[in-house]
């Protein structure tokens, strides 16, 4: 069950001034947030919070900055961008914390393409993230973590709301490589129409909580934890973020007119779960394994390749949510 924390007077009153350690990314949203983020300050002022903010300026920033929040004994964290940069922040806490429950509340004002992890907490507008820093409720929800290995050697990465392997990781490739300018929905929908044209069912074993569940060819797996993946696609609409388990969803090798004709268009409502070539269980470690190298993905980030095991991390992670969510 999820742990509500009390409000701290000091720090979580509406119509008191608080301190604000704020990253942004300003190439979120495709450039957009750089020429925002002044207005966003202003609007941020004018409700009362004073901002210390940093600005990330290449990959891998994200993670440098959550570092030194922790170092600097930051009380919360605000994240200006999309899912890659809550990713990467928050893998800058929970390494400086040496793995450990970062001891600081993260807040997100979305600012991204795909806002999977906002619309997964319930927030439904820019206005909406502002009211919830003022008023939301601070919770303690569930993280994830894959293991994995690279010619560095054994390497880790945590993510907060879904990630998968197969078909999902090579259309997360192609859209890395280009241009989301026609929005998180219309670009995630194009994109996954053409790697399904390309993309073949790829050889491997899945076993969740040490049970073997697919080994065979497969067309993709999903490892849940929010409800919400790609772009706004309901993958895991019974997730829930304090459960302790993730969704795990497991897609089969079938041809692509069932992929683009049922089952593309099924899984942005949610209606793909009954599909007989789907496989739908919860698990709390999954170990994902191939003959050859498949790409993998979380929070629209790329590590890295199989193998990989995903573990869950209960209630490691506090997170300001709108109320009633």
């Amino acid at each position: 069950m999820a742990e509500t924390l009390p409000a701290n007077p000091d720090t979580d009153r509406g119509d008191t001034a608080r301190q604000l350690h704020v990253i942004v990314n300003p190439m979120s949203g495709n450039g957009r947030t750089r020429d925002a983020w002044p207005t966003i300050d202003r609007r941020l002022q004018r409700l009362g919070f004073q901002t210390d903010f940093r600005m990330t300026q290449s990959a891998g920033d994200g993670i440098r900055l959550g570092w030194e929040a922790i170092e600097a004994g930051v009380d919360e964290v605000v994240v200006v961008g999309g899912d890659g940069t809550l990713n990467e922040v928050v893998n800058g806490l929970f390494l400086a914390s040496h793995g450990a429950p970062p001891d600081v509340t993260v807040s997100v004002i979305p600012a991204g393409t795909g806002r999977d992890f906002s619309r997964s907490i319930g927030l439904r507008s820019f206005d909406h993230s502002l009211e919830t820093l003022g008023a939301g409720v601070i919770t303690q929800i569930d993280a994830g973590r894959v293991d994995y290995t690279t010619d560095d050697g054994s390497q880790a990465r945590y993510f907060v709301n879904a990630g998968d392997v197969g078909l999902g990781a090579e259309t997360a490739a192609l859209l890395n490589r280009s241009s989301k300018l026609l929005g998180g929905k219309l670009s995630y929908f194009l994109g996954a129409a053409r790697s399904i044209f390309s993309y073949s069912g790829q050889p491997a074993t899945i076993i969740a909580d040490g049970e073997l569940v697919h080994d065979g060819l497969l067309a993709m797996t999903c490892f849940a934890n929010g409800r919400y993946h790609a772009g706004g696609m309901l993958m895991a609409p019974n997730a829930s973020l304090t459960d302790g388990a993730f969704d795990l969803l497991i897609l089969d090798d079938v041809p692509k007119y069932t992929l683009l004709g049922s089952l593309l268009p099924s899984v942005y409502v949610g209606r793909h779960l009954n599909h007989p070539n789907v496989t739908h269980r919860l698990a709390r470690e999954i170990r994902i394994s191939s003959p050859g190298t498949l790409l993998f993905e979380v929070d629209g980030e790329q590590p890295g390749t199989t193998d990989i095991c995903v573990t869950l991390l209960p209630l490691a992670l506090r997170i300001r949510m709108p109320v009633g969510q």
